[in-house]
């Protein structure tokens, strides 16, 4: 989020500023359900009492990639036989009931034997023989990168990495990652008007009468205005705070990605859940007398939506369970600049947010504020900690595996367990939104049932629902500051998977931690001893 999960468009600028990217996900790659499915040989390295980076940066980078060596290096190493069954069973010889789960098109976790199993999907940069400088990225959904694997009472830890057993011939070659940075790219065609040019006000003005105009025409039901905030900002500024810095090819990328999308069973009727009845309008701002949220921030210039959305679901489900409207925020800084899953500013996934935080645990915010330039760094002393010490549990999609979610199961657990996370594709109107039910006519439209992926790239959280004039809403928060939208919220239709807002609802909880901040403790022994590690050597 999940997803490359930040991000907006702003493709009907085209004709005021010039062409503009679209989304693509924080690692280059794009693997969905059918092509994961079969048997796969996983390779595992031993099991230690500590967890580790396996290889990987804090945050994670694209370039940065470990090599398999640190599994195949390894002594004590075993491999398990896994079947990934569609569409969410995994078999060994030893548990026929085990379970997996995409993890959006990046990777994919396994519950299975007893053990957590979670990696990354392969991807390689290749250079066109006949044109040196061009590259481009290739998935390899048959193999994983290096990933962890631990037990489930979270005291033995491993890396291991998989391979496809119908694909064995090419895994020799997939061994490490070229990175992207050393590789040259092929200039770009320059836009018919400057992408770097700043947004003048009147420019802005002009823009959204437009629109206005257009969504009266369309009688949409919503309203935009200016944001004095874009004002001398460049679309390319604009768009890196809303998100990734796109490359201009990915509407291509992104069209053959959707040829790739295979038929999905339809839910049987063992599946549904039993029909509840729910009240007509729900919110977490005013649940039972008592507003469980925290205050609408403003993510800044940074990708970090899914990590503010994660921990703002966790610190009001922690709220809710202890009945405690005062208790303090989990930090959003500690998984967004230290986990491996995902890669900070540039974007990234709740569900592996919250992953993170129940492999490593959970910090209060005043130990790592929020700030846009932050680094993996402790503010407070872990000894003086007082009272109990919580993580993260239970991670996981709505209906169990991702693409499986219904609208009555996100109410359900909406209702009846707090907010959730999900990842939103608004058309490029969406960052001028002030007030109304938001629509637009280029992206409603149902679900489709042949649907194994579909593109997000902004992460909120959903609060509420409603109804008004006869049109269901969801309530959701934003993280672009309390002068945007409704107060830094925004309504937007109910049941039409408006901008893909039903299609990847992510959830976890918060319990007490039984090994009261051991992870947290040990991680950071790790940190600092990778920092003093180069230091030494220096000398």
């Amino acid at each position: 989020m999940p997803l490359a999960l930040p991000g907006a468009q702003w493709r009907w600028l085209v004709g005021l500023l010039g062409a503009l990217p679209s989304a693509l996900a924080d690692l280059p790659v794009h693997c969905v359900r059918h092509q994961v499915v079969g048997e796969w040989r996983f390779k595992l390295g031993p099991l230690e009492p500590t967890r580790s980076s396996c290889g990987h940066l804090r945050p994670d980078t694209e370039e940065g990639q470990p090599s398999r060596g640190i599994v195949d290096g390894s002594a004590g190493g075993d491999q398990l036989m896994v079947t990934l069954r569609d569409p969410n069973v995994a078999l060994t010889a030893r548990d026929s009931r085990g379970s997996w789960t995409m993890i959006y098109d990046e990777g994919f976790e396994v519950n299975v034997a007893g053990m957590n199993f979670f990696a990354f999907s392969n991807f390689t940069f290749e250079v066109n023989a006949t044109h040196p400088t061009v590259k481009h990225n290739s998935s390899h959904c048959g193999d994983t990168m290096v990933g962890w694997y631990q037990n489930a009472d979270r005291t033995r830890f491993g890396c291991y990495y998989g391979s496809k057993v119908l694909d064995e011939t090419t895994h020799h070659e997939l061994s490490a990652v070229q990175p992207r940075a050393s590789q040259a790219v092929a200039p770009k065609k320059r836009p018919p008007v400057n992408f770097d040019n700043p947004l003048s006000e009147q420019g802005q003005k002009a823009a959204v009468s437009k629109l206005n105009n257009k969504i009266a025409m369309l009688q949409l039901g919503w309203k935009a205005r200016t944001m004095p905030r874009w004002n001398g900002r460049t679309m390319r500024e604009i768009n890196s705070y809303a998100g990734l810095r796109r490359p201009q090819g990915a509407r291509e990328m992104r069209r053959q990605m959707l040829e790739q999308h295979a038929p999905r069973r339809a839910r049987s009727f063992l599946q549904r859940r039993a029909g509840e009845s729910f009240p007509t309008v729900w919110d977490w701002s005013a649940a039972f007398g008592k507003d469980y949220l925290e205050p609408v921030m403003d993510q800044a210039d940074c990708g970090s939506c899914y990590a503010a959305s994660s921990m703002r679901m966790l610190t009001s489900r922690h709220k809710i369970r202890q009945n405690d409207t005062e208790a303090l925020p989990w930090s959003i800084n500690f998984p967004l600049f230290c986990s491996e899953y995902n890669q900070g500013c540039k974007g990234g996934y709740g569900i592996l947010t919250s992953k993170w935080s129940r492999d490593v645990g959970l910090l209060p915010a005043n130990c790592m504020r929020y700030n846009t330039a932050g680094s993996c760094k402790l503010e407070c002393d872990l000894s003086s900690l007082k009272g109990k010490r919580f993580r993260a549990a239970n991670h996981r999609y709505i209906g169990s595996w991702y693409g499986n979610a219904s609208l009555d199961e996100m109410k359900s657990e909406l209702f009846h367990n707090g907010p959730f996370v999900v990842g939103i594709e608004p058309a490029e109107d969406f960052m001028f939104y002030s007030e109304g039910i938001y629509k637009s006519a280029a992206s409603a439209k149902a679900p489709s049932a042949g649907q194994e992926w579909e593109q997000v790239d902004h992460a909120v959280l959903v609060v509420g629902w409603g109804v008004e004039n006869g049109q269901k809403y969801w309530r959701v928060q934003n993280s672009w500051g309390p002068d945007w939208g409704e107060d830094g919220f925004f309504r937007i239709a109910m049941g039409t998977n408006e901008a893909g807002i039903e299609s990847i609802p992510e959830v976890a909880e918060v319990i007490e931690d039984e090994q009261s901040g051991a992870q947290v403790e040990a991680f950071f022994a790790q940190v600092s001893a990778a920092i003093a590690k180069p230091k030494a050597a220096a000398r």
